[in-house]
C-alpha cells in the first residue's frame, strides 16, 4: 500500500469522529480514506495469503493527476495462476511429497545434488539440468526447486509427452501458438522428461521426431536470450546425447546450466523405485 495512505491513516480516522464542520476534510484526504477503507477489508481467495490486497486479488491506489482510485491488480495473482495450473497439471498430489524434507541424501551423489538444488531455489542463475538414470529422483528434486522458487514467481510445470502432444495437434493454431508463447515468457519453466514421447531409436534410446525438435528450440532459444528467466530441466539424457539430437539445444542447455547440471550414470541400482 503506498506509503501516502498509510501516513495519513491516523489523521483521517480522527477526522472522521469528529464533526466535519470543525474538521472539514479535503477531497483527497476523503478519497484516500476511503481507498484506505477498501485496501482493509478482507476478500476470499485461497491457495495463499497476500498482505497486499488481503486476498481480494486487487487493491486501490490514489491517481493524483485524475483525483480518484485505480484499481490494480496484485501480484500475487501471478502466484495463484501458477498453483491453479501446477493443480491442473496433474502434479498436485506429487507436490506434497516431492519436497526437500522427503528427498533423502543416502549418498555423497544425493548429497551434492541436495545442496545444489537448496542453493539455487534460494538464489536462482541460469538453468538447473538433471539427466541420466530413471529412477533416480530427477523429478523429485526438480519439483521441491519448483515449489520454492513459486512462492516468490511465477512458474510453469510441463510434463513434455503430454504438452508436446497437445502443441503438435495444433501445430499452426492459436492455442498452439500461444502456448509456446507463455512457455517462452513466463519466469520459471519446469520441463518434465524432455524428449520423453515414446519415439526411440533401434537401441532403445530416447529420439524425438522434427516436430519436438523444433518446438523444443523454439522454447529453449528464446529462453536463452532472456537472462532472467529460471528453467529447469529433468531428462533421461545426457547433454552429449542432447548435442547428437540437436547441437543448438543441447549446447544451449550445457551452457546455460553450468553451475548447476547434475547426470546420473545409468546404473540400476541408482534406481529408487526398484531398491527401495
Amino acid at each position: 500500500m503506498p506509503e501516502k495512505i498509510k501516513g495519513l491513516s491516523e489523521l483521517l480516522d480522527s477526522k472522521m469522529n469528529q464533526h466535519s464542520v470543525v474538521h472539514p476534510m479535503s477531497s483527497e484526504e476523503y478519497e484516500l480514506y476511503m481507498i484506505k477503507k477498501q485496501n482493509d477489508q478482507p476478500g476470499k481467495l485461497d491457495g495463499l495469503n497476500c498482505s497486499i490486497c488481503k486476498n481480494k486479488g486487487y487493491y486501490l491506489r490514489y491517481d493524483s493527476e485524475h483525483h480518484n482510485s485505480v484499481q490494480v491488480r496484485c501480484e500475487c495473482m501471478a502466484r495463484r495462476d501458477a498453483i491453479r495450473r501446477l493443480n491442473q497439471s496433474g502434479l498436485s498430489q506429487a507436490l506434497q511429497k516431492m519436497t526437500f524434507e522427503t528427498y533423502q541424501t543416502e549418498s555423497d551423489w544425493t548429497s551434492k545434488i541436495y545442496a545444489a538444488a537448496k542453493a539455487y531455489a534460494a538464489t536462482p542463475a541460469g538453468w538447473f539440468f538433471m539427466g541420466g538414470q530413471v529412477g533416480a529422483g530427477k523429478t523429485h528434486i526438480c519439483t521441491a526447486i519448483l515449489q520454492e522458487l513459486l512462492k516468490r514467481y511465477p512458474a510453469r510445470y510441463i510434463l513434455w509427452r503430454d504438452e508436446i502432444a497437445k502443441i503438435n495437434a495444433g501445430r499452426n493454431d492459436q492455442t498452439s501458438i500461444d502456448c509456446i508463447g507463455r512457455l517462452e515468457n513466463v519466469k520459471v519453466l519446469y520441463i518434465d522428461d524432455l524428449f520423453k514421447s515414446g519415439n526411440r531409436d533401434s537401441n532403445g534410446k530416447l529420439r524425438p521426431n522434427p516436430g519436438e525438435v523444433n518446438t523444443a528450440s523454439q522454447i529453449l532459444y528464446a529462453r536463452y536470450n532472456s537472462d532472467d528467466l529460471y528453467t529447469i530441466i529433468s531428462t533421461e539424457l545426457f547433454i552429449d546425447e542432447l548435442l547428437q539430437i540437436d547441437e543448438g539445444i543441447g549446447s544451449r542447455i550445457a551452457e546455460r546450466s553450468k553451475e548447476y547440471r547434475f547426470e546420473v550414470d545409468r546404473n540400476p541400482a541408482r534406481n529408487w523405485r526398484t531398491t527401495h
